[in-house]
């Protein structure tokens, strides 16, 4: 086999691997809901990324870039997390107080150089 050949199959090899979608961040932001000092497991977050205002409670689950649940221990955590300013919005249910639906929210700034990981509390009320 010439030479020219193998090299042209060997770049041909090499550039018409497929790309990976994304390459994963070692980014982290992890929660825990809490309500008058007392854990608030299963609560639903809904994160928004790169945000400028506070989003509301209002929004539909929809205009949220991702979400994820508290586990039975109240804390959850979401990974891959880009570099930004993100709102966090939690809704959960306190058994132990009325109105027992609970709400909160929480701005967090992800650094790549500064702050990779976040783990942090997270309030929720019955009011704001």
């Amino acid at each position: 086999m010439p030479k020219s050949l193998l090299i042209f199959l060997l770049l041909a090899f090499v550039t018409c691997r497929k790309a990976p979608d994304t390459i994963p961040l070692p980014t982290k932001i992890c929660v825990t809901t809490s309500h008058h000092n007392f854990p608030i497991p299963n609560a639903t977050v809904y994160v928004k990324f790169n945000a400028d205002s506070f989003p509301g409670y209002e929004k539909p689950a929809s205009y949220y870039d991702a979400t994820f649940k508290t586990g039975a221990g109240a804390r959850g955590c979401i990974e891959s997390v880009p570099e930004g300013t993100h709102w966090l919005v939690a809704f959960g249910y306190d058994s132990l107080h009325y109105p027992h639906d609970v709400f909160g929210s929480i701005k967090l700034e992800v650094s790549l150089a500064g702050r990779p990981v976040r783990d942090t509390m997270l309030y929720v009320s019955e009011e704001h």
